[in-house]
């Protein structure tokens, strides 16, 4: 396995332990699971992650990569500028589209840092609830539905037809989308092409920031300290019943049930944070994480840098159309 890879590999799977219970990871609008109800409102920023943890053992931590990351608030800017011209660029072709709200379904780490988890479980207070599950409104979201669309619509929005298979074992593929649309040429990209040029969506890459933080937590979990608080917090664990090797593991020992966590869930997360505060393993790696992060950071800056700089001016265009 490359370096690349497994960087990769180690960071899905701290995802994964975020992810469990099939919440939302964006803002996605398919991903939720509970109907428009019960007079809950479609966007309560109440539920939107925070930008450091604010309770448990990563508590105020901050990873030096963040300031490069995109966070879920400036997410859901661009969605709604980029939602706002797509319904625009539909009337123009009338087409009246009312597309799902932006905001409603977020996801329980505010960057790809994932600090929450990224060291596997740190807050007690919600393992005490929920294991390795996530907190109800967050796998409990509003469900927005989407607008039925005829295929002509599709082509105006998208720039291409609906995605058809043209065997069982073949991927969906796409027709492109004819010149014009009731006389009226048809954007490159659809609407939705032509509403990320105007933002300038289409400039903004995350992937290197996103590499770059999925090898500092495989390098860091190398590193000498790290792996001597690893193996402590591995004894502490075999002390208490159970016998892992990280705390990525320790999630795969009693499987998260849709119905809730059950009390052995409950009884291995609460160890695992337990032998984690008894280690300092969270502060330890968490050292480690930086220290490698600082260094990536003076060896990537320009491009991490300008990046950063596209990403502001597409949330300043996106901040500008929202308030034409």
């Amino acid at each position: 396995m490359t370096k690349r890879s497994a960087a990769a590999a180690v960071t899905a799977a701290a995802i994964g332990l975020l992810t469990a219970c099939g919440a939302s990871t964006g803002d996605g609008q398919d991903t939720a699971t509970a109907p428009v109800a019960e007079n809950r409102p479609i966007v309560d920023k109440a539920n939107w992650p925070k930008a450091t943890p604010e309770r448990g053992l990563a508590k105020g931590l901050s990873l030096p990569l963040e300031d490069y990351m995109q966070s879920y608030e400036d997410t859901v800017t661009l969605d709604k500028a980029t939602r706002k011209l797509q319904e625009k660029c539909m009337a123009d072709y009338g087409i009246a589209l009312q597309l799902p709200v932006a905001g409603s379904t977020p996801p329980p780490n505010d960057n790809d840092a994932n600090m929450e988890r990224r060291y596997g479980l740190t807050d007690r207070v919600a393992a005490a609830q929920y294991g390795y599950g996530l907190p109800d409104a967050l796998t409990h979201q509003v469900r927005q539905k989407m607008p039925d669309l005829t295929e002509e619509q599709v082509e105006v929005l998208t720039g291409h037809g609906k995605p058809t298979r043209t065997s069982p074992a073949a991927a969906p593929a796409a027709k492109p989308a004819p010149a014009t649309y009731k006389g009226k040429a048809i954007h490159k990209g659809g609407c939705v092409g032509w509403s990320d040029d105007r933002i300038g969506q289409s400039t903004i890459d995350f992937q290197l920031v996103s590499e770059l933080n999925g090898q500092s937590l495989t390098q860091s979990m190398e590193t000498p300290a790290v792996k001597q608080a690893t193996a402590a917090w591995s004894q502490c664990m075999k002390g208490k019943g159970y016998d892992v090797a990280t705390p990525y593991e320790a999630a795969d020992i009693v499987p998260h049930a849709e119905s809730g966590a059950s009390k052995e869930e409950i009884a291995v997360a609460l160890a695992e944070i337990d032998c984690k505060e008894e280690t300092g393993l969270v502060a330890i790696w968490f050292k480690e994480d930086s220290a490698i992060q600082t260094k990536q950071l003076a060896a990537h800056r320009s491009e991490l840098a300008g990046a950063r700089d596209r990403h502001g001016k597409a949330l300043a265009a996106a901040n500008k159309s929202l308030a034409g």
